[in-house]
């Protein structure tokens, strides 16, 4: 069986990676939708497309950011 790889879409304003939005290449959906819901997507106007959203890595890191924030906060 044949694997095919999109192209690099994007490239992560955290790190530099390149890495490909589902969306941007025309997919049904991204692969990001697995992730939890953690904070707001910017408007697509409001930012370059190509800078819009993080890779898979720093993605999993912000949101885990997020989660423990949201934990501490909630054990005060």
């Amino acid at each position: 069986m044949t694997e095919t790889r999109a192209t690099a879409t994007n490239q992560c304003p955290r790190c530099g990676a390149a890495f490909t939005c589902g969306m941007q290449a025309g997919e049904s959906a991204c692969w990001c939708a697995a992730f939890p819901s953690a904070f707001a997507v910017p408007a697509a106007e409001a930012v370059d497309p190509a800078a819009a959203c993080y890779c898979p890595r720093c993605l999993a890191e912000l949101i885990e950011q997020k989660q423990a924030q949201r934990e501490g906060a909630a054990s005060r």
